[in-house]
Protein backbone atom coordinates (compact mmCIF):
# COMPACT_ATOMS: atom_id res chain seq x y z
CA UNK A 1 0.00 0.00 0.00
CA UNK A 2 1.25 3.49 -1.13
CA UNK A 3 1.87 6.29 1.04
CA UNK A 4 -1.02 7.96 -0.67
CA UNK A 5 -3.18 5.11 0.11
CA UNK A 6 -2.58 5.13 3.83
CA UNK A 7 -3.10 8.82 4.15
CA UNK A 8 -6.23 10.93 3.95
CA UNK A 9 -6.86 13.22 0.59
CA UNK A 10 -8.23 15.46 3.76
CA UNK A 11 -5.15 14.92 5.58
CA UNK A 12 -2.62 15.80 2.34
CA UNK A 13 -4.65 18.94 1.82
CA UNK A 14 -3.75 19.80 5.21
CA UNK A 15 -0.35 19.14 4.81
CA UNK A 16 -0.03 21.37 1.56
CA UNK A 17 -1.91 24.58 3.42
CA UNK A 18 1.10 23.85 6.26
CA UNK A 19 3.77 24.29 4.11
CA UNK A 20 2.08 27.51 1.78
CA UNK A 21 1.03 29.03 5.72
CA UNK A 22 5.16 28.27 7.09
CA UNK A 23 6.53 29.48 3.90
CA UNK A 24 4.02 32.69 4.15
CA UNK A 25 5.62 33.11 7.84
CA UNK A 26 9.12 33.70 6.15
CA UNK A 27 7.96 35.52 3.11
CA UNK A 28 8.50 33.28 1.02
CA UNK A 29 6.25 31.98 -2.12
CA UNK A 30 5.36 28.36 -2.71
CA UNK A 31 7.98 28.39 -5.99
CA UNK A 32 10.69 29.71 -3.28
CA UNK A 33 13.27 26.74 -1.77
CA UNK A 34 13.14 27.11 1.64
CA UNK A 35 15.96 25.72 3.25
CA UNK A 36 15.52 23.37 6.36
CA UNK A 37 18.55 25.98 8.13
CA UNK A 38 15.75 28.82 7.48
CA UNK A 39 12.88 26.82 8.79
CA UNK A 40 15.26 25.39 11.54
CA UNK A 41 15.83 29.20 12.93
CA UNK A 42 12.05 30.36 12.89
CA UNK A 43 11.36 27.34 14.77
CA UNK A 44 13.84 27.82 17.18
CA UNK A 45 15.64 24.26 16.83
CA UNK A 46 19.27 23.46 17.12
CA UNK A 47 20.34 21.17 15.06
CA UNK A 48 22.83 18.83 15.68
CA UNK A 49 25.21 15.92 14.47
CA UNK A 50 25.96 13.17 16.97
CA UNK A 51 29.21 14.05 18.48
CA UNK A 52 27.75 17.40 18.91
CA UNK A 53 25.23 16.49 21.52
CA UNK A 54 25.83 18.40 24.85
CA UNK A 55 26.23 15.25 27.69
CA UNK A 56 25.88 12.40 25.08
CA UNK A 57 26.39 8.72 25.89
CA UNK A 58 29.56 8.08 24.03
CA UNK A 59 28.50 4.87 23.27
CA UNK A 60 25.67 5.71 21.56
CA UNK A 61 26.93 8.49 19.94
CA UNK A 62 29.69 6.04 18.48
CA UNK A 63 26.67 3.67 17.08
CA UNK A 64 25.01 6.29 15.31
CA UNK A 65 28.00 7.82 13.73
CA UNK A 66 28.80 4.45 12.39
CA UNK A 67 25.01 3.87 11.09
CA UNK A 68 23.50 4.31 8.52
CA UNK A 69 20.55 2.77 9.53
CA UNK A 70 18.60 6.50 10.76
CA UNK A 71 18.23 9.80 9.07
CA UNK A 72 17.74 11.78 11.75
CA UNK A 73 15.41 12.60 15.38
CA UNK A 74 14.06 15.21 17.66
CA UNK A 75 15.92 14.63 21.19
CA UNK A 76 14.55 17.25 22.78
CA UNK A 77 11.00 19.29 22.19
CA UNK A 78 11.99 21.90 24.68
CA UNK A 79 14.63 23.46 23.86
CA UNK A 80 13.91 22.05 19.92
CA UNK A 81 16.84 20.02 19.62
CA UNK A 82 17.39 17.72 16.05
CA UNK A 83 20.30 15.13 15.01
CA UNK A 84 20.48 14.19 11.83
CA UNK A 85 23.29 11.88 10.47
CA UNK A 86 26.28 12.96 9.32
CA UNK A 87 26.75 10.60 6.52
CA UNK A 88 23.97 11.92 4.39
CA UNK A 89 24.56 13.96 1.43
CA UNK A 90 23.16 17.47 1.91
CA UNK A 91 20.19 16.94 -0.25
CA UNK A 92 19.37 13.97 2.16
CA UNK A 93 19.95 16.02 4.89
CA UNK A 94 17.85 18.57 4.07
CA UNK A 95 14.82 16.12 3.16
CA UNK A 96 15.46 14.62 6.87
CA UNK A 97 15.63 17.77 8.51
CA UNK A 98 12.10 18.85 7.03
CA UNK A 99 10.69 14.99 8.06
CA UNK A 100 11.89 15.96 11.55
CA UNK A 101 10.14 19.20 11.45
CA UNK A 102 7.08 17.80 10.11
CA UNK A 103 6.67 15.59 13.42
CA UNK A 104 7.64 18.93 15.45
CA UNK A 105 4.78 20.80 13.32
CA UNK A 106 2.08 17.52 13.45
CA UNK A 107 2.83 17.46 17.12
CA UNK A 108 3.64 13.96 17.35
CA UNK A 109 5.33 12.70 20.57
CA UNK A 110 8.58 12.33 20.75
CA UNK A 111 10.54 8.89 20.00
CA UNK A 112 12.57 6.95 22.14
CA UNK A 113 15.64 5.37 21.38
CA UNK A 114 16.57 1.40 21.54
CA UNK A 115 19.11 0.79 24.44
CA UNK A 116 20.85 -1.74 22.85
CA UNK A 117 21.12 -0.80 19.37
CA UNK A 118 21.01 3.15 19.94
CA UNK A 119 18.63 4.08 17.14
CA UNK A 120 15.09 5.41 17.44
CA UNK A 121 11.83 3.60 17.67
CA UNK A 122 9.25 4.27 15.26
CA UNK A 123 5.63 4.34 14.98
CA UNK A 124 4.56 3.99 11.14
CA UNK A 125 1.30 6.40 11.36
CA UNK A 126 3.77 9.14 12.36
CA UNK A 127 6.48 8.14 10.01
CA UNK A 128 3.89 8.43 6.92
CA UNK A 129 2.61 11.53 7.86
CA UNK A 130 6.22 12.96 8.55
CA UNK A 131 7.32 12.29 5.38
CA UNK A 132 4.08 13.75 3.62
CA UNK A 133 4.75 17.05 5.33
CA UNK A 134 8.14 16.85 4.99
CA UNK A 135 8.24 16.73 1.33
CA UNK A 136 5.88 19.53 1.39
CA UNK A 137 7.62 21.61 3.29
CA UNK A 138 10.50 20.66 0.97
CA UNK A 139 8.66 21.25 -2.13
CA UNK A 140 5.13 21.82 -2.35
CA UNK A 141 2.48 21.11 -4.97
CA UNK A 142 1.90 24.84 -5.85
CA UNK A 143 5.83 25.33 -6.10
CA UNK A 144 6.11 21.75 -8.55
CA UNK A 145 3.60 23.25 -10.63
CA UNK A 146 5.31 26.64 -11.30
CA UNK A 147 8.18 24.78 -11.54
CA UNK A 148 6.66 22.28 -14.72
CA UNK A 149 5.44 25.34 -16.26
CA UNK A 150 8.67 26.69 -16.16
CA UNK A 151 9.42 23.36 -18.33
CA UNK A 152 12.40 22.82 -15.48
CA UNK A 153 14.14 19.70 -15.79
CA UNK A 154 14.08 16.97 -12.91
CA UNK A 155 17.28 17.76 -12.09
CA UNK A 156 16.57 21.56 -12.27
CA UNK A 157 14.01 21.53 -9.69
CA UNK A 158 15.73 19.32 -7.54
CA UNK A 159 18.61 22.06 -7.60
CA UNK A 160 15.84 24.94 -7.48
CA UNK A 161 14.83 22.94 -3.93
CA UNK A 162 17.76 22.09 -2.89
CA UNK A 163 16.54 18.43 -2.92
CA UNK A 164 17.24 14.99 -4.23
CA UNK A 165 16.36 13.98 -7.84
CA UNK A 166 14.32 11.19 -5.47
CA UNK A 167 12.13 13.59 -3.75
CA UNK A 168 11.41 15.26 -6.96
CA UNK A 169 10.32 11.91 -8.22
CA UNK A 170 8.61 11.29 -5.08
CA UNK A 171 6.38 14.88 -4.80
CA UNK A 172 5.33 14.26 -8.55
CA UNK A 173 4.31 10.84 -7.80
CA UNK A 174 2.26 11.86 -4.78
CA UNK A 175 0.78 15.26 -6.57
CA UNK A 176 0.02 13.82 -9.70
CA UNK A 177 2.19 16.64 -11.07
CA UNK A 178 3.59 15.42 -13.66
CA UNK A 179 7.49 16.38 -15.01
CA UNK A 180 7.41 16.69 -18.81
CA UNK A 181 11.20 16.99 -19.21
CA UNK A 182 13.38 14.78 -17.20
Amino acid sequence: MSITQRLSSAFMRKCEGIATERRSLLGLQAFESLPADVLAKELRATVFTPEKIPKADQEQVAVLLDSDAWSAAVICQDPLWIIHNPRHALTRRESNLMHEFAHVLLKHQIVRFDLKTGLPQRRQSDEDEATYLGGCLQIPRRGLLWAVQRQMTLAEIAVHFGASTDMVRFRSNVTGVEITKQ
